[in-house]
């Protein structure tokens, strides 16, 4: 989160890996999202490219120690809540 608040456009996954030098593109789009549930990033999608991210507000309060993350933590899902189809889809409901 340290890059995104230092930032001043949006950065793709691998332009943070880049920058941090340790992490894989995968694993830090994959944190980015995380971070995106929980409201402390933005993610703008792009349709054939990868996405975009950058800090919230809640995200700068964060980084400035006037958030604590164990009030704003997303609920543990193996997908997001807008990617799990609904029961009647696969016949259970």
């Amino acid at each position: 989160m340290e890059c995104l608040g230092e930032a001043e456009k949006l950065l793709t996954p691998w332009m943070i890996a880049d920058d941090l030098g340790a992490p894989t593109r995968r694993r830090v789009e994959e944190r980015c999202r995380v971070l995106a549930r929980a409201g402390f990033v933005r993610m703008a999608r792009r349709a054939s490219i990868e996405d975009k991210f950058t800090i919230t507000g809640w995200g700068q309060l964060y980084l400035e120690g006037e958030v604590d993350a164990d009030l704003r933590r997303p609920l543990p899902a193996p997908r997001p809540p807008e990617a799990v189809r609904p029961g009647w889809y696969a016949g259970f409901g």
